[in-house]
């Protein structure tokens, strides 16, 4: 039998327990959330995809049959959504890494004073940009890679989750890896301190640019609700390459500005709420 931590939180959910329903809307909505705001960028796309994906999880909740985790039926959902989910602008302007190696060049203001609100805002440019990074990425490259290295689910997991077989999985997963690796190991200051591009040295052209806007405003949300502290910082850059993943994992852990149960009691009709009857 799978061991499995929400277990409990479901079968409350099926006998039309609220504090249960409560409890699993929130657990899911940030693992939901965090996925969406990597694979998409844009923080109101994300918010939107992660709207309509607790919809589809909480009104099938019935139909899971326990052959996996809940949470990995839930990136099942997730991932189905999300490759199909409409392309932003950004995406659909082909973003790839030599355009992304164009706008470093040309992005860098030498930050003189270093201050509390510098690091702030830095912070911001770093998940902006490297969000955008992943855009690079073809959809179905981009979900592995998010899957196996930052959610860091197991290759069978993957190819269930992706409908696909472990040996696919694996093989999307490392291509992407070598992509990735290859960009921000040769450019991002993260990855690697012998590199000239510093989060830091881009606050000025990304907010003139208006990048960052929708990812302040995230950070402000969370400052407001107290939630901001709560929030890991990822530690300089060594000589040595960084495992590309930990630029992704130890990033600012955003979370949605909409409150998803109060969405989805006003999206889904009084007929058909059972679950929190």
């Amino acid at each position: 039998m799978i061991d499995d931590p929400h277990l409990d939180l479901l079968d409350g959910c099926l006998k039309g327990d609220r504090k249960s329903l409560e409890k699993l809307v929130k657990v899911f909505q940030e693992k939901i959330f965090s996925l969406s705001l990597k694979f998409l960028w844009n923080p109101d796309d994300a918010e939107d995809a992660t709207q309509e994906i607790l919809i589809k999880v909480i009104t099938n909740l019935g139909g899971f049959r326990k052959e996996s985790k809940l949470s990995t039926w839930v990136y099942r959902i997730a991932t189905n959504h999300l490759i199909n989910f409409k392309k932003s602008k950004e995406e659909l302007s082909r973003v790839n890494f030599r355009l992304i190696h164009s706008e470093l060049q040309k992005s860098q203001t030498i930050q003189t004073e270093f201050s509390e609100t510098t690091s702030y805002i830095a912070m911001n440019v770093q998940a902006a940009c490297t969000h955008a990074m992943l855009l690079c990425l073809k959809r179905n490259h981009r979900l592995a890679f998010l899957l196996g290295e930052v959610f860091q689910v197991t290759s069978d997991e993957g190819g269930w989750i992706m409908d696909i077989t472990p040996a696919n999985f694996r093989k999307k997963l490392s291509r992407a890896r070598i992509r990735m690796s290859e960009f921000l190991g040769t450019h991002c200051g993260l990855s690697n301190a012998k590199n000239v591009c510093r989060c830091e040295n881009r606050i000025e052209y990304s907010l003139n640019r208006g990048r960052i806007h929708a990812y302040l405003d995230l950070s402000e949300k969370m400052k407001e609700s107290g939630e901001w502290k709560q929030m890991p910082v990822l530690l300089a850059a060594s000589d040595e390459v960084r495992d590309v993943a930990e630029v992704y994992r130890f990033s600012p852990q955003f979370k949605s500005r909409r409150d998803g149960l109060e969405f989805l009691k006003k999206e889904i009709s009084r007929e058909s709420w059972k679950l929190i009857r």
